[in-house]
């Protein structure tokens, strides 16, 4: 009897012990469901929110309004962060070979930086000289012959010679006086009948013969006179003529030493010692000079960026340091910088369904710091970024649907109704999306519970 009373007691026990653990396992089930499970199952985003068993779909079916989330559409600040890849750029400027020579010597070489003005290089200069000291010769030359010009010495005519042609137009003048007063006394004994007509006659004819001469004479003076004032001229022009071909002279064998244009770093040397150039004009030397970013952005940050707007770059060569820099040109053309209609995939697909290539426009960014060049160097690649504010129209970025090139939808409120818009955006941001038309401030957008609303959804708003 003691073991049937002691084998119930024990009995009691593990059901007591039994009925314990399920009843905790049933509260604790309760919690499970009542703070995670069920909290769950009524979010949009479980995973269920096209399947006929979620939490909308049962909501929509017992004629329930569908809870949803609003959001006022409001001015404000809007931060602007743009990113741009690219490039370290410098401008590749050509050292021209002038003279056809034996290059001499190159003393530099690839690599190397140098400064604005430097020698670079010299040629065999021995015709050139030889040409210098004709043309100082022939200077010297053209002196001396305007400096006998001057004197009288030699003229370019025979003619002009106005001193000896003085001396005879004294000598005519004489003569034509004599035989003036010649003609006037034969005139006078004529009429007196003491010489015969002939006589009268052949006077008249030695004084024709002395005016002409002497009518001559004048003229040949003024000639003479004229042509000195020309000679001189031409003198003097020759003389110049003579300097300017010396100044070309000297000019051309300046170019003989080759000096650097700009100061940068030789890029290349096209020209080696013991070679002839052939080729007057030929690029001897490539100078990289100068040091600037060439950024790529993408199309639709074009209306943002301008000249003068500060930067910040990033160079995968020196990671974590930021470069202080500004925008000094931004190229009005936009290209396939990098890809296009050749690859087989979009870069930047936006969700629209169709492909978007990578249509960019360049934009050219000056380091801020000085001595930049001595630790970044043309070719080194990076980013740069832009921040931006702009007061605008803006709404929460989970508001905005279906954006592509420009546009998207928004779901807007109206009292217990709703509707979907079409609104023009232009800054799409991590969090906000710049609103250009298509909405008013203080309307109303649905921002959570929306997406999978269907017409003649009833939807009870709770707002933000």
């Amino acid at each position: 009897m003691k073991k049937i009373v002691f084998t119930i007691k024990e009995g009691v026990k593990d059901n007591a012990a039994s009925l314990l653990i399920l009843v905790a396992v049933t509260i604790g089930f309760a919690v499970l469901s009542l703070l995670v499970i069920y909290p769950a199952y009524k979010s949009k985003g479980n995973g269920m929110a096209s399947s006929k068993l979620s939490y909308t779909e049962m909501l929509r079916k017992s004629g329930k309004s569908i809870p949803v989330t609003s959001v006022a559409v409001t001015r404000q600040v809007i931060d602007y962060h743009i990113m741009g890849e690219g490039v370290c750029t410098s401008k590749p400027i050509l050292v021209p070979i002038i003279p056809m020579s034996v290059v001499e010597n190159v003393y530099v070489r690839e690599g190397e930086r140098v400064k604005a003005g430097q020698l670079l290089a010299t040629l065999d200069s021995l015709k050139a000289k030889i040409k210098y000291e004709s043309a100082k010769l022939a200077v010297s030359t053209a002196a001396a012959e305007l400096e006998r010009v001057r004197l009288g010495s030699a003229y370019v005519l025979a003619q002009e010679r106005p001193e000896v042609e003085k001396i005879s137009l004294s000598a005519l003048e004489n003569q034509l006086e004599f035989s003036t007063e010649k003609l006037e006394r034969y005139e006078s004994a004529f009429e007196k009948g003491v010489i015969s007509r002939i006589s009268l006659l052949e006077s008249l004819k030695e004084h024709s013969d002395a005016s002409e001469s002497f009518f001559q004479a004048q003229l040949s003076m003024r000639m003479a006179e004229q042509g000195v004032e020309q000679s001189l001229k031409i003198a003097a022009n020759a003389l110049g003529d003579a300097q300017q071909a010396l100044a070309h002279r000297v000019e051309e064998l300046k170019s003989y030493k080759v000096y650097a244009s700009t100061a940068g770093i030789v890029d290349r040397v096209l020209i080696h010692s013991g070679e002839y150039n052939q080729d007057s004009g030929k690029p001897g030397f490539l100078i990289s000079s100068g040091l600037w970013f060439d950024a790529y952005f993408d199309q639709s940050d074009y209306g943002f960026i301008q000249k003068g707007l500060k930067s910040s770059i990033t160079l995968e060569s020196y990671p974590g340091r930021k470069w202080d820099s500004h925008i000094e040109m931004v190229k009005p053309i936009v290209s396939f910088n990098s890809g296009g209609p050749e690859i087989s995939r979009p870069l930047r697909p936006r969700g629209s369904g169709s492909p978007e290539w990578a249509a960019t426009f360049k934009v050219s960014i000056v380091f801020d710091e000085e001595n930049t060049q001595d630790q970044v160097i043309t070719g080194m690649t990076g980013f740069t970024r832009l921040k931006l504010q702009r007061e605008a129209l803006a709404v929460p970025r989970s508001a905005v649907l279906s954006l592509s090139a420009g546009s998207a939808v928004v779901y807007v409120v109206n009292g217990d109704d709703w509707s979907i818009r079409e609104v023009s955006i232009g800054y799409a941001g991590g969090e906000q999306v710049e609103i250009l038309d298509g909405l008013i401030q203080n309307e109303k957008v649905l921002i959570d519970g929306h997406i999978n609303l269907k017409v003649n959804d009833k939807i009870a708003v709770d707002q933000e």
